[in-house]
């Protein structure tokens, strides 16, 4: 089996080493802090072989697991003995790719796992909706069965009226509080090829009391005893099967929807690179080659040889030196080498060459009539590109210099586009900063909103995924919002553009309440987002005439509300954007006075390692804050925020970096 890794998050130290041991599996990212954070799910890449066992589940919480790429989450809560089972019951097909699942009865009882086991497959697989739709409701039948007759073994006959049902809910009630029913698990294995996914769904009940096999789409399946309804689940899936007197259910589908999709995609790409994409051979008729020989009449013949293959700019020299003064001057493309020369021979003259930056990537032809081992090795230590031996054959040296003219062309394309690559990411940036408040702009809505503001930006590379900004609702109040989009560089900033469009289309008077209007960015960019992107985001309001600030978080870190002495860490705990499409969110409101600052900002502040490895977190940011915040100069008070911290944590930063402060005036 392949390495195994795991993480944590919301459970114990001592926790995680028992179930590393149960898995054979090594702590990730060390030993000392093999934790999940919240950088980490932004920005961080993963080892293969991932799993994560985590406490306090939700489904929040679940869908962002999900949606990084593991092998499997744990639920905190299991028996010992349930997570050595899973391990063992893991698919161990090389040729497969994997997912599981390890829940208790009361985490499967509150979250929806079907759907979101199903949405976590669909992002790995991209089924289409018709098959998303199979899966989810032949998983949640199963789940259901394996969970109620299963491991909390309750009966169909409890639901046959009215107060069967009341007392139903009762004894369901009191198993899933039971911890002998309670710390039952229920196993989700999911594997799949370009052809086929696979789904093992494990109970730990009683099972049946005799055996029911076999199951296919297109034939009955028998009664079982138990009473649990399982010809849906053989309706739906392309085959099912049921293993150990049915407390094991296989379920299997056909990816056909998936692979004529895929193929057709390939298909069109082709068709359309082939289309648009036509490579031409570099022309080699412009091309500039120095010969550096003292025989005559091989002068002629490399001459003539060269015309031949379309190159008429060449130089001659009849010695080492004559030679280094005419590649200053010159400039060539490639020059053809003789060894054997007067005054200074070609040993030297490629020391020369290779010494000097200017000349040191200038391809070098070396042609000489010794052909020993020796002499090509110590040709080849010099510097020489490539070596032809005399007497030269045409057909070799028409391919020798055509390869290394046309390297030489390609790398000065290469080097052109990459020049034009580097104005237009400077265009970019500028553009970027544009989107920004300028210091004019914050001035006015200072006056206006009776404020002081303060701002830093500064992106990992040319471009980042960090943006801020704000806009006046009906006159009257000012909306802010910070947004981080995961990864950095231009991907991330592309997100950013998006996003500025977004807003700058929308009609800032129909804005309700921050957590509508989260609701709404939301929405727009679960669509535009490409899959696996998403963005952190904090959104609040700010009224001028009772001082009021009300707010709406997406998964961004807390922001600090200090008053007086005391700080508050503001609740952030929504679904970050672009994950889900009907995520909904909450809206806090605060009642700030005089004096008061609020300090919102990017996780890189708290996420940022320093030379030792270690990292603020949120208390050690906040101690910084709270240390810098004097109540006079707000734009002062930021300098000093920001040198501390990158005192903590030296430039330049891995991940972009924004924070803002925002404090309240008489």
């Amino acid at each position: 089996m392949a390495d195994t890794f795991l993480v944590g998050q919301d459970t114990s130290h001592q926790q995680l080493r028992q179930t590393a041991d149960l898995l054979d599996a090594q702590l990730w990212p060390n030993d000392k802090e093999p934790f999940l954070t919240q950088h980490m799910l932004m920005h961080g890449s993963f080892p293969d072989g991932l799993s994560v066992l985590v406490g306090e589940i939700t489904e929040d919480k679940l869908i962002r697991l999900l949606h990084i790429p593991v092998i499997s989450v744990i639920d905190s809560q299991a028996q010992a003995d349930s997570i050595r089972n899973f391990s063992a019951q893991r698919p161990t097909d090389p040729q497969t790719e994997i997912l599981g699942i390890l829940m208790t009865c009361p985490t499967i009882y509150s979250c929806d796992i079907a759907r979101l086991f199903t949405e976590a497959l669909q992002k790995r697989l991209f089924f289409s909706k018709a098959l998303f739709e199979s899966i989810h409701l032949a998983l949640h039948e199963s789940i259901v069965n394996g969970l109620i007759h299963g491991n909390l073994q309750l009966s169909s006959n409890l639901r046959q009226s009215a107060r069967d049902f009341i007392e139903y809910a009762r004894i369901l009630s009191e198993r899933l509080n039971d911890p002998t029913y309670a710390q039952k698990s229920m196993t989700l294995w999911a594997s799949w090829t370009e052809e086929r996914l696979e789904i093992k769904i494990r109970d730990e009940g009683a099972g049946y009391s005799s055996v029911t096999t076999v199951a296919k789409k297109d034939q009955p399946i028998p009664q079982a005893k138990s009473g649990r309804g399982l010809r849906l689940i053989a309706g739906i899936a392309d085959s099912c099967t049921l293993d150990d007197f049915g407390r094991e259910i296989t379920l299997s589908f056909l990816l056909r929807d998936r692979v004529e999709h895929l193929v057709s995609a390939e298909a069109m790409d082709e068709e359309h690179m082939e289309d648009e994409v036509h490579i031409d051979d570099p022309d080699l008729s412009q091309s500039r080659v120095l010969v550096m020989e003292d025989n005559p009449s091989n002068q002629a013949v490399l001459t003539r040889l060269l015309n031949v293959a379309g190159i008429t700019n060449i130089q001659l020299a009849e010695d080492g030196i004559e030679g280094l003064h005419k590649v200053l001057s010159f400039k060539p493309d490639l020059i053809i080498l003789d060894i054997t020369m007067p005054r200074m021979n070609g040993q030297e003259v490629l020391y020369h060459l290779k010494a000097t930056p200017e000349t040191k990537h200038i391809p070098i032809l070396v042609q000489t009539a010794s052909d020993t081992r020796e002499m090509r090795e110590k040709a080849f230590s010099a510097g020489a590109t490539d070596f032809i031996t005399k007497p030269i054959n045409p057909l070799e040296f028409f391919a020798r210099v055509k390869v290394h003219l046309e390297n030489r062309i390609l790398i000065y394309n290469l080097r052109h586009q990459l020049d034009q690559i580097e104005t237009e990411m400077q265009n970019a940036r500028r553009m970027q900063v544009d989107m920004l408040p300028h210091a004019d702009h914050m001035q006015e809505v200072c006056e206006q909103f009776h404020i002081d503001l303060a701002q830093y930006f500064e992106p990992s590379s040319m471009l980042g995924g960090d943006y801020w900004q704000m806009f006046p609702i009906r006159g009257e109040m000012l909306g802010l919002y910070l947004c981080d989009f995961s990864g950095h560089g231009v991907a991330a900033a592309l997100n950013t553009f998006r996003l500025h469009g977004i807003i700058a289309q929308m009609d800032k008077k129909k804005i309700t309440s921050p957590a509508t209007f989260l609701q709404m960015i939301n929405e727009r960019l679960f669509d535009l987002l490409p899959r696996g992107q998403f963005a952190t985001f904090f959104f609040c309001i700010y009224n001028p005439k009772d001082k009021s600030l009300s707010y709406a978080a997406a998964g961004s870190p807390q922001p600090f509300w200090i008053s007086g002495r005391k700080t508050t860490l503001l609740e952030t705990a929504g679904m970050p954007l672009g994950i889900r499409q009907k995520a909904t969110y909450e809206s806090h409101t605060i009642q700030m006075k005089a004096g008061d600052t609020l300090c919102f900002y990017s996780d890189a502040l708290t996420e940022s390692p320093s030379e030792k490895g270690e990292r603020l977190g949120t208390e050690g940011f906040q101690k910084i804050v709270e240390k810098n915040t004097k109540q006079d100069n707000l734009s002062q008070d930021l300098h000093n925020i920001m040198g501390a911290f990158f005192e903590f944590a030296p430039p330049p930063p891995p991940d972009d970096v924004t924070a803002v402060l925002l404090r309240v005036k008489e």
